[in-house]
């Protein structure tokens, strides 16, 4: 089970990334060369904290002319997430955790799925970032993850009776309503959406018809949509789809995305999904919420155990 970062970590966590390597006129311009904090002897030098403020400062959107308090705020809670930071980089260390540039690469690409390369770009400029930045993060997370799984999931236990007794609490979120397993055919003009639907009226098959001339993603698997809820379509598609008959052909129906072929080969009726159907799924939350707290918990262990010195002087001064 993949352990999500996301939640056991803060947002600002993630985004941090350790800007290293400056050109010999960009440390010209960085005004701090002190060391602000020490982290079991590792130092955060003043310069980091700067770009990576700065950075931040970007992907958040602080306006101009906040409240000095507010700044403070800022700059202290950025302080404390680089500290976290060292502190897990030095734990995975001490595990003997690594990340290979294979598995790097590997996380890379997984994430980039589904989005192009330009897409990608607006991505980073909304947050701030460019690729390297981001990819050097993508690297950070593996390593926590790692460690995650290796030093924190062990401690989280669940029993099966724990599982059964949230079933049975909270048997409204395993209702079903009435679902439709939906095929789709997506044109781009009535007439093409018409001549679809003759050529299944001719007996053509719906998957062929649909990879043949639907232009909408599912197309490359025959138009299968899976079972679909009431209300999880668009209005005029929904209306119909619970309607048709099993292995009924809509007629062309219009929407503001196109011109639309349906057919329902499938209807189930309202139930209550088994302990055993959902068990997997409750399982995954619950752990996942003792993970956030069993992780808070390990982690202030080995804040305390720490050798940590911030100076405080030299931070104010930046």
């Amino acid at each position: 089970m993949r352990i999500q970062l996301k939640v056991l970590i803060p947002l600002i966590l993630l985004a941090m990334v350790s800007l290293a390597a400056c050109n010999k006129d960009e440390e010209e311009n960085v005004p701090a060369r002190e060391v602000v904090a020490e982290v079991n002897g590792a130092k955060i030098m003043g310069d980091r904290f700067l770009l990576e403020y700065a950075s931040f400062k970007k992907r958040v959107k602080i306006p101009a002319g906040k409240d000095e308090g507010v700044e403070k705020e800022l700059r202290n809670g950025l302080m404390d997430n680089l500290v976290r930071d060292t502190l897990l980089t030095q734990e995975a260390e001490k595990a003997g955790i690594k990340v290979t540039p294979e598995m790097e690469e590997e996380e890379v690409q997984s994430m980039l799925k589904g989005n192009s390369p330009a897409r990608l770009q607006v991505i980073l400029q909304e947050q701030g970032l460019t690729y390297d930045e981001w990819k050097a993060s993508v690297k950070q997370n593996l390593l926590v993850e790692r460690l995650l799984r290796q030093k924190v999931a062990p401690m989280v236990q669940l029993t099966d009776a724990e599982l059964k007794d949230y079933y049975d609490a909270h048997t409204d979120e395993f209702r079903r309503d009435t679902q439709a397993h939906v095929f789709h055919i997506l044109c781009t003009s009535y007439i093409d959406a018409d001549r679809a639907r003759m050529d299944l009226a001719a007996g053509k098959k719906f998957e062929d018809v649909a990879k043949s001339v639907s232009k909408s993603p599912e197309a490359v698997n025959g138009g299968d949509l899976g079972f679909i809820g009431k209300g999880q379509m668009p209005k005029e598609l929904d209306e119909v789809i619970f309607r048709l008959k099993v292995n009924e052909v809509s007629k062309v129906i219009e929407s503001p995305y196109g011109f639309h072929v349906l057919k329902v080969t499938e209807l189930s009726k309202p139930r209550l999904l088994t302990f055993d159907e959902v068990k997997d799924g409750i399982h995954k939350r619950l752990f996942q919420e003792r993970l956030e707290r069993k992780f808070e918990e390990w982690f202030q262990e080995i804040k305390k155990a720490a050798h940590i010195k911030i100076y405080s002087d030299r931070l104010a001064r930046l």
